[in-house]
């Protein structure tokens, strides 16, 4: 009996070792997914306005307007949220100056800060350098006694230089260089 106990207690304690083993891939959050576009017209009627109205030429120009012309904030997180009703939605702007560039993502909902200086100094350039204040205007610089030389930054590439993962980057403020995540 006693032999059938110790048999019977390895036989647990291995089992347990093992599910321990696979618990963290298996608590790892699955790799974003792009759940589509929005319907602005149809989220900004649920919210009780007459419809959506492009006031411009970029992404923050979309409002929310009343029967009587007046425009209302838009936040499109609260439109990727309610268009596929799920928390984890976050949006993404394709590209400022396109409004409709907007598209929705599923998401973790950890956020990590892109490391623009060690995907610079990775790819042999000198740093990173902020050259204005929006989140477009980030570039690798390489100094050399002719001046500084500026080269393009692939957020994307960033981020996942910086997760190590698949992810998503987006900006929460256009006007806030800062505010890039990396969202996995």
């Amino acid at each position: 009996m006693r032999s059938i106990s110790n048999t019977l207690l390895a036989v647990l304690v291995g089992l347990a070792g093992a599910l321990a083993a696979v618990s963290p891939a298996a608590a790892s959050s699955s790799p974003p997914q792009e759940l589509g576009g929005l319907d602005l017209g149809a989220y900004c009627r649920s919210l009780g306005s007459a419809d959506a109205v492009l006031a411009g030429s970029t992404a923050y120009d979309w409002h929310c307007a009343g029967a009587d012309g007046r425009r209302g904030d838009l936040t499109f997180e609260a439109a990727c949220r309610w268009a596929y009703a799920t928390g984890s939605a976050v949006d993404r702007i394709g590209d400022f100056r396109d409004p409709t560039s907007v598209r929705c993502w599923r998401v973790a909902p950890e956020t990590v800060a892109p490391d623009f200086e060690n995907y610079c100094t990775s790819r042999g350039h000198s740093a990173s350098v902020l050259l204005g204040s929006t989140v477009y205007d980030w570039r690798c610089v390489n100094y050399s006694r002719g001046g500084p030389t500026y080269f393009s930054v692939d957020v994307l590439a960033v981020c996942k230089k910086t997760t190590g993962a698949a992810t998503v980057e987006r900006f929460v403020n256009y006007y806030d260089a800062r505010s890039w995540q990396c969202r996995v």
